[in-house]
């Protein structure tokens, strides 16, 4: 016992002594010149702190190394008991050793001795090596508890964290429960990106300050369709309890982008299978594909709210249902089918019954006015091309209902995203509130005027009067006319009615009317907008002629007494053309039948005399008594 604490004393005392003389040498200054340079002595950085670990761990002492070899033995100071060589690494730069704790070694407190070539330098302090059973290994978490791949890497990083982990962490050997240890690269690999993907060998570190707690791992492979893993570590001779992670087969993003492709694959098959009972319409002579077709109103020629509502569910609907399921297959490791929530059925049920309550109160009270010439979304909020509260307010809600739905699915982690959001009693009676106002104001509301056939029944140039018979429904002889958004005067038209409408809520409406246009000279030319606008502000509107005539360019001609042939260009030409011919001193000139040739809907051939040079008017006169003008550069 008293060799064991002369021995305590005496090695600190060395060390200052050691350290003294290195340092009077380094105050002594470089030798003279001319005098060969002695080797630097070795030594022990000051302060050094020796740690308490457990056997199988490495020990690493700072100061400076010059020579090799290196060794390091331990002595328990006591007498009669032989110290206990090790072999010791001594790293390029020189400043530190390493040794390794023997796996079978004893335990208790040590003395430390580094022989540096020729010189044994004794360590200040004591190791002391703890029993296994005393510092028990111990995981506490893996994070994330469900890991993505590395963003530019095929492999998985995550932290181990937990109690009495190894000082170095190339001490710790993670375990996979059931398969054994994994190979931990080298350092020199786990410098190198590329060599550590090609190796595809794990690679250990701790952030500073959580050495011993936080073991960072990189570069993990599961195998083919290994989801769900647990791991341990081992150090030394203590093996951990075990924790369990799940690898996703996908990345977040590469999910949600797959959940898009399979929606759009779903949906691109239901409009294939639909497409060919749905015919493509024309409307103002403009055309709507199939896919309008689903959001059409062809009553009003319109986009109905009611359909929009019913399909936007159904698409959210549809989609979460992919999205999740995408989550707990290829996240999850889940194979079974999603739960769906309580609240969705009804959900679905309350839109799709209000899209058959609103198709019901249309037919038998009316519908809303068509409004613009074109369909647009400006109809999911307007009635007869007025801002409707009701309407509005459902439209909205509907957006918010759906956005929301998405936003709360999308904004999830797809590892923890288990079922689709809850629908409860509140939202459930929200909406309904919203449904029901939106199908009382179809029921107070008079349906507005729809125009399903117009033609032009007279037109006197004459008398500057044009006659329109317009049939549809909801006609009313008190209605207001523009022409081309301009409100005409009441002296400026006339309404009668000629059918009245039969079935409709307002005894007042006709099925067809006779519109009368007064001082109608400007709209004999090119296609114009009549609006008919009920006393309650729906309105319809049309395009009249449905087929004008329109003339393109016509190319410069040579003045003249010669008869010359143009070659008139347009659309919607007809035999029976009449023509007329203002040449450059306004003189009109009427152009022999003829001198009309009818070459097709798109081609005339009309001859004339140019006569003096300026700019000149060819007029042609549809059998309609409509004109088609276009001037004529003559030179």
């Amino acid at each position: 016992m008293m060799l064991r604490i002369l021995s305590r004393i005496a090695v600190p005392a060395l060390f200052l002594s050691v350290s003294s003389i290195a340092a009077d040498a380094w105050q002594a200054g470089p030798p003279p010149a001319g005098t060969a340079a002695t080797s630097v002595a070795a030594s022990i950085a000051p302060g050094l702190t020796l740690p308490i670990t457990t056997r199988g761990q490495t020990v690493t002492l700072f100061g400076t190394f010059p020579n090799e070899p290196v060794k390091v033995n331990l002595s328990s100071g006591k007498a009669g008991e032989k110290p206990i060589p090790l072999d010791a690494s001594r790293s390029d730069d020189g400043k530190s050793i390493n040794f390794k704790v023997p796996l079978n070694g004893p335990v208790g407190d040590f003395l430390v001795f580094a022989e540096v070539g020729p010189q044994e330098l004794p360590v200040p302090g004591e190791l002391r090596i703890q029993a296994d059973e005393i510092a028990k290994v111990t995981l506490d978490s893996i994070s994330p508890p469900t890991d993505y791949l590395s963003s530019g890497s095929d492999g998985f990083d995550f932290v181990m964290a937990g109690q009495n982990l190894a000082h170095a962490a190339a001490d710790n050997v993670v375990i996979r429960v059931g398969y054994g240890p994994l190979d931990a690269g080298s350092p020199a690999e786990c410098a190198d990106l590329a060599a550590m993907k090609k190796a595809k060998k794990i690679c250990l570190s701790y952030d500073a300050g959580s050495e011993g707690q936080r073991l960072n791992v990189y570069n993990y492979h599961p195998q083919r369709y290994e989801g769900p893993v647990s791991f341990a570590v081992r150090v030394g001779n203590n093996t951990s309890n075990s924790q369990k992670i799940t690898f996703s087969g996908l990345r977040a993003e590469t999910l949600r982008f797959l959940a898009i492709v399979v929606f759009l694959g779903l949906a691109g098959l239901v409009f294939a299978v639909v497409r060919r009972g749905i015919r493509a319409n024309r409307l103002a002579g403009e055309h709507y594909g199939p896919l309008s077709a689903f959001f059409l109103d062809r009553q009003t020629n319109s986009f109905s709210l009611s359909k929009f509502q019913v399909i936007a569910w159904t698409v959210v609907a549809v989609f979460g249902f992919v999205y999740l399921f995408l989550c707990r297959t290829f996240v999850q490791w889940n194979f079974t089918f999603p739960p769906i929530p309580e609240g969705l059925p009804t959900l679905l049920g309350v839109s799709a019954g209000t899209t058959v309550v609103a198709t019901g109160i249309t037919a038998q009270h009316g519908s809303k006015g068509a409004g613009p010439l074109h369909p647009s979304f400006a109809d999911f909020i307007s009635s007869g091309g007025i801002i409707a509260g009701d309407r509005f307010q459902f439209f909205v809600w509907t957006l918010i209902g759906c956005l929301g739905f998405l936003a709360l699915i999308l904004s999830q982690d797809p590892a923890t995203l288990t079922q689709l959001p809850d629908v409860n009693g509140t939202f459930l009676t929200l909406m309904g509130i919203s449904s029901a106002g939106y199908l009382a104001g179809k029921l107070v509301r008079d349906p507005g005027p729809i125009i399903q056939l117009l033609t032009i029944t007279a037109v006197d140039p004459d008398l500057g009067l044009m006659k329109l018979e317009i049939k549809g429904q909801n006609l009313s002889e008190e209605a207001v006319v523009k022409v081309d958004k301009d409100e005409l005067a009441p002296t400026k038209f006339k309404i009668v009615g000629k059918d009245k409408q039969d079935g409709s809520s307002n005894s007042s409406f006709f099925s067809k009317v006779e519109v009368t246009l007064l001082d109608a000279a400007k709209y004999f030319t090119g296609p114009h907008l009549i609006y008919l606008v009920n006393d309650d502000g729906q309105s319809a509107t049309e395009a009249f002629p449905v087929d004008p005539v329109s003339l393109d360019a016509i190319p410069p001609v040579k003045a003249g007494l010669d008869p010359v042939t143009l070659h008139v260009l347009g659309r919607n030409f007809c035999s029976g053309f009449k023509g007329i011919w203002v040449d450059a001193n306004g003189q009109e000139h009427t152009i022999p039948d003829a001198d009309i040739k009818f070459v097709d809907e798109n081609h005339l051939e009309v001859t004339l005399v140019p006569g003096a040079a300026g700019t000149g008017k060819l007029k042609l006169v549809t059998p309609a008594r409509l004109l088609g003008i276009a001037e004529v550069k003559v030179g």
